[in-house]
């Protein structure tokens, strides 16, 4: 039976800065599984994670697919524990995946944080996700801070999650 995993990112469609560190974990720490398909849904913004025309691809992305999907939240935690804003839209990014059982994976302080060791400007993003990826700095990272159960600086649960769809190599 064949599998279709969604992956919700923070990111646009133009720059896809976001999807383009998940896919090198996925290629870095699993197997090749030829019955797995996943894609990226581009949110533009974690503001948008329940707006009506993300719903609308996921639903439709679900109804075309003829197998099983899980569908998953990648989200920066940012400033989550100062900001009362924040932490409000992150619960409710969290509550709203509980409710729709998706998966949710947490990027502290956001994902350059994780995969780089330090965040970087809005205007350096696309050149060092691009600089992840042609380098294979994916290479380098120390596993454990992928597999974290808390919201420590540097660390994400990402591989938690992933390991539930996909073999590890």
């Amino acid at each position: 039976m064949s599998r279709q995993v969604l992956l919700c990112v923070e990111t646009n469609k133009r720059s896809r800065t976001d999807y383009k560190y998940i896919d090198a974990a996925i290629k870095r720490f699993y197997k090749d599984d030829k019955k797995i398909i996943y894609r990226p849904i581009f949110l533009e913004s974690k503001t948008k994670y329940n707006a009506k025309d993300k719903v609308k691809e996921i639903n439709t992305c679900v109804k075309k697919y003829p197998g099983d999907t899980a569908v998953i939240y990648f989200i920066d935690v940012d400033d989550y524990d100062v900001n009362p804003e924040t932490k409000k839209l992150y619960d409710d990014i969290v509550n709203y995946c509980i409710l729709n059982k998706y998966e949710f994976v947490f990027f502290t302080n956001d994902v350059e944080d994780v995969f780089l060791g330090k965040q970087v400007s809005d205007d350096e993003k696309v050149k060092r996700a691009d600089e992840f990826t042609r380098k294979k700095l994916i290479e380098s990272l120390i596993e454990s801070n992928l597999r974290s159960n808390s919201r420590k600086k540097h660390c994400s649960n990402i591989l938690n999650v992933l390991d539930k769809y996909w073999t590890r190599k």
